[in-house]
């Protein structure tokens, strides 16, 4: 029966391998990021969507193509991981960021998808997946480096009468191929925690650190093991396992020149610095993005655009979701560029509104020196409250530069200036973490306004 199980179990990874198209041309870096919180069956956790947040942005400004699930069930966990094993074939870099509940039965480690329903071990095959088929997807890619990056030692949050098996903690994962690291949040067997703030002290201090320049991702687990030890008062210790061949710099080194530097061909595994037309994350009011040539603008469902006419220009103003109208007030795109700010746009999905984002098309190429930003819905101090505001967001813009920023929890304008002006047929917003409501989990944005150099 052993067996039995073991080729089982193997089938889906087997099938998903057999998928994955040899002639797609592999993205260099790639990664899988998902962050699961709002647990269905079992005890939900406040940070793993925030965590998920802040590394996807810090990746894609390092150059990483990311795919992104925020509360994955069953279904959106197997396709984005069949959506990233495609694209980490033969890439420079393959990694995976997981927050959200993980449990150790039998010495196996399993990672929850939101919908999982686990009443006896038995539940566990068709409802989780186990942490050696990711493993083994990204040992199947043939991606030269092969990171993994586990917060996932929480709670138990499996049952009682599911004792007999379980252990705290995760199990330890052996990195059997070349080129691979596996780094847990705490030690083999021990609970880490999710955090008082925002974060979770492991995401904290690698989001701290990932992109420091002439930082060798070895010495960057260090700094982030003694970070975590110290924030939880020498109660939490990261562990790491590697076999990695060569070094790798997340932030790049200053003393390198070009992809192809004499270190970068000496270590068959180094991968050469990010490349420079995506940005590090930023957090404070300067933006610095570079300009390269205009990419076609992200396609947004027809009936959440609008056409906007002004002394601008004609703009198309796009959403990702709206909330239906309510008590006479309506929450579409078009109330960002209005000039009031007791009008708001509101995403109209499920949570927080994370992931959603908006669209400003212009009808010709602009000299953008930065953009103001009412956040929140600021029609008054009490809606304000009520109503969930942005924490962190993304911008992207037409010539594929992306910066993350971190906004004030103020109903003041804010204005986020560009080192330089730069040329852009369109500017995206993204929802990261936000600043929950007391009374709504509603996210809101009041104004977005580009301000122009031209």
């Amino acid at each position: 029966m052993t067996g039995l199980r073991r080729t089982v179990a193997g089938l889906w990874v087997l099938c998903l391998i057999c998928l994955l198209p040899g002639s797609a041309k592999a993205a260099a870096r790639v990664a899988l990021v998902i962050g699961n919180g709002a647990y269905q069956a079992m005890s939900s956790l406040a940070n793993p969507v925030n965590d998920a947040n802040l590394m996807a942005g810090k990746l894609s400004g390092l150059g990483f193509d990311v795919i992104r699930v925020i509360d994955g069930d069953r279904r959106g966990f197997y396709d984005a991981l069949t959506q990233f094993g495609r694209k980490a074939q033969g890439a420079e870099v393959a990694l995976v960021f997981y927050a959200g509940h993980g449990v150790q039965v039998n010495g196996r480690n399993w990672l929850l998808p939101v919908d999982a329903q686990i009443q006896a071990s038995t539940d566990l095959p068709g409802q989780a997946v186990k942490a050696d088929d990711l493993l083994e997807i990204m040992e199947a890619s043939g991606a030269r480096l092969k990171l993994v990056f586990l917060d996932a030692c929480r709670n138990n949050p499996l049952p009682r009468s599911l004792s007999r098996g379980t252990s705290n903690g995760l199990a330890r994962l052996e990195a059997s191929a070349a080129g691979m690291m596996i780094a847990f949040a705490t030690s083999p067997g021990d609970i880490a925690l999710d955090g008082t703030g925002s974060n979770s002290p492991f995401t904290e201090a690698l989001a701290t650190w990932i992109d420091t320049p002439d930082l060798e991702v070895r010495h960057l687990m260090g700094r982030v093991r003694e970070s975590v030890y110290r924030a939880t008062g020498e109660a939490q210790l990261p562990w790491l396992n590697e076999a990695l061949i060569g070094e790798f710099y997340f932030g790049g080194r200053s003393n390198d020149t070009d992809a192809n530097s004499s270190h970068s061909s000496a270590n068959s595994s180094s991968v050469a610095p990010p490349p420079q037309s995506n940005e590090t994350v930023s957090t404070g009011p300067t933006l610095s993005l570079q300009q390269s040539r205009h990419q076609p603008a992200p396609r947004y469902a027809g009936s959440l655009c609008n056409i906007t006419t002004s002394w601008h220009g004609n703009w198309q103003v796009c959403a990702s979701s709206v909330l239906d109208p309510q008590y006479g007030n309506r929450y579409g795109a078009l109330n960002l560029l209005d000039g009031n700010a007791s009008t708001a746009w509101v995403e109209g999905v499920g949570g927080n509104g994370a992931g959603e984002s908006i669209l400003i098309a212009f009808d010709r190429p602009r000299l953008l020196s930065g953009f103001d930003i009412v956040n929140g819905y600021a029609k008054n101090r009490d809606i304000y409250s009520k109503n969930a505001r942005l924490q962190t967001a993304r911008i992207t813009l037409s010539d594929g530069s992306t910066q993350t920023i971190s906004l004030p929890d103020s109903m003041r304008s804010n204005r986020f200036a560009f080192g330089a002006p730069v040329e852009a047929s369109w500017i995206e917003i993204e929802i990261g973490s936000v600043y929950p409501g007391a009374k709504y989990t509603d996210t809101a944005l009041s104004e977005f306004t580009p301000v122009f150099a031209d």
